[in-house]
């Protein structure tokens, strides 16, 4: 299957994934086991993990019902992000050591920057919180 018709089968996915909340529960599920897997402690990986655990609790305050302030087509992107992380199958497949991470880390970030505007006001709101 070529590499775009992967992709695509991602987008579809998560797609019909953001309007089921018990899915995206799975979803960070999934993601939590995968995180486990991930860090050999270099400045890469640790940046890598640390925007994930902030996609992951933009999606739990979305969730939760906490935090509404972000559009439908962001939590698209941090669903995809997501569900990009997770699948098996993406570009450059998770059984290569290093290496199977890449395309996912490449994702992440493309993804992270374009909805920069949206983790920094959510780190905003996050730190609000924890100050009352």
């Amino acid at each position: 299957m070529s590499d775009s018709r992967v992709f695509d089968r991602i987008v579809e996915r998560t797609k019909s994934l953001v309007h089921d909340n018990e899915r995206l529960n799975s979803l960070l599920v999934g993601v939590g086991e995968k995180l486990t897997k991930v860090g050999d402690g270099s400045e890469e990986s640790k940046s890598f993990v640390k925007l994930l655990k902030m996609l992951v609790r933009m999606v739990n305050a979305h969730l939760n019902g906490t935090y509404r302030s972000f559009s439908p087509m962001t939590l698209l992107y941090l669903a995809l992000a997501l569900v990009y992380f997770v699948t098996p199958i993406d570009l450059i497949p998770d059984f290569f050591p290093i290496l199977g991470f890449t395309d996912d880390l490449a994702v992440t970030v493309a993804i992270g920057q374009r909805i920069s505007e949206d983790i920094d006001n959510f780190r905003e709101w996050e730190q609000s919180e924890l100050s009352q």
